[in-house]
């Protein structure tokens, strides 16, 4: 019961300081050292732990994807590509709005961390004349860039949940169908319902032919980006240095040009990366996760609110797929029986997992769009919270039917 107060009174530090608008990344780095102190770890190992984690290469890595993705978007920007792009869909679909959804699940089908700052840029232009609030433009370029997140299968954390299941991938998109359905209805729901039409003009709209040519012409940068990382998988840095370098040379931007688009970028995601990273890393050598979470089970609490609690702390806690599935996931299941599955234990766990991770500040989609669209966290709450319920009442339906 102590470290569920220990922990509690972590993430009530955190919510409070959000509430003042501190930094994210300030935050998190903060709350790595009370969650250190708070769980035993000594404070000269907790300084090197959250060194360690600024300079790590995965976090590295990580603040350069992000930065180049941000990059990327001012350039497709100034270039007018992406004005190109929306406006070739928007001929496509008359109805500007679903474009909101749409693009986001495009970008959703390149699973990387921070990847909701790729079509942040996208949903940015596509909402102009559109009556939109940041939280909502948030809301939706954070929730339908994870709309596939319970079934496609290029993404690690479903191939990781189906190892930890004993199933095939396949079986488990299958069975977890539901939930991508209870997913884009959440979206639509809590997100695109309630954004007032805006009616095409009745003349003057461009020819078919014309209108793909200009889609082919604006597209192309963010094909060759997924085509390079997907289809013949190169390093996604590479493929973001490549694509960023074709660009420059087909539109001809000198140093002056490219040195005003840096400047007018937000190096604050930096500085989130540097946080979370070093949150994960305490949490780790700390135990706090493991400890709060064998706490939890043991409180004799019945099993199917254990099954989807234990991986939702862990999702909140680190707001990543991975760690809510392979912490939350070999302390539930032993409980569960054989065929989790079958029984739906598994249903529960990846729901508990999923929403957890959803509904993080750390999760790093969420506190990048954020940032980039100004919007406050209240606002993006009350349109997660609705669609995230939703989640959950699809999965107990689901379980309760088998």
């Amino acid at each position: 019961m102590l470290d569920l107060l220990k922990l509690a009174g972590i993430l009530g530090l955190i919510i409070v300081l959000l509430r003042f608008q501190w930094n994210l990344g300030l935050v998190l780095i903060l709350a790595s050292a009370a969650t250190g102190l708070l769980f035993g770890r000594a404070p000269v190992d907790l300084l090197f732990d959250i060194l360690g984690a600024a300079v790590e290469p995965l976090t590295l890595r990580l603040i350069a994807i992000v930065l180049l993705i941000t990059f990327l978007g001012e350039v497709l920007r100034t270039t007018l590509s992406l004005e190109g792009l929306v406006r070739s869909l928007g001929d496509l679909f008359i109805d500007r709005r679903w474009l909101l959804a749409l693009m986001p699940m495009l970008i959703g089908m390149l699973p990387m961390v921070g990847g909701a700052m790729f079509s942040a840029p996208m949903v940015k232009e596509a909402a102009q004349g559109l009556d939109t609030s940041p939280e909502r433009r948030t809301f939706l370029n954070y929730w339908f860039r994870h709309s596939m997140e319970s079934v496609f299968p290029l993404y690690p954390s479903l191939v990781l949940a189906a190892g930890l299941m004993g199933v095939t991938v396949q079986t488990l998109t299958i069975t977890q169908f539901p939930l991508f359905l209870a997913s884009l209805a959440g979206g639509i729901l809590f997100g695109l319902v309630g954004i007032p039409r805006v009616e095409p003009p009745g003349d003057g709209r461009p020819g078919r032919k014309e209108t793909l040519r200009l889609l082919l012409k604006s597209i192309w940068p963010i094909a060759l980006v997924l085509g390079l990382a997907i289809l013949l998988g190169v390093d996604l840095i590479l493929a973001l240095l490549l694509t960023v370098a074709v660009l420059v040379a087909v539109h001809r931007l000198g140093p002056r040009r490219l040195w005003k688009l840096a400047r007018r970028m937000s190096w604050g995601g930096a500085l989130i990366l540097v946080g979370a990273m070093a949150f994960r890393q305490v949490l780790e050598t700390s135990g706090a996760v493991e400890v709060v979470s064998q706490a939890f089970s043991g409180l004799g609490v019945p099993l199917p609110v254990v099954v989807f609690v234990v991986p939702l702390l862990a999702g909140l806690l680190t707001g990543l797929a991975a760690p809510a599935f392979a912490i939350g996931f070999p302390i539930v299941f032993p409980l569960c029986g054989p065929d989790v599955v079958a029984n739906g234990c598994g249903m529960l766990a990846y729901t508990g997992g999923l929403v957890g991770l959803l509904l993080s500040p750390m999760h790093l989609c969420l506190a990048l769009s954020r940032d980039y669209f100004g919007a406050s966290w209240g606002g993006v709450y009350r349109r997660m919270a609705p669609a995230a319920l939703l989640l959950i009442a699809t999965a107990a339906v689901v379980v309760l039917l088998k």
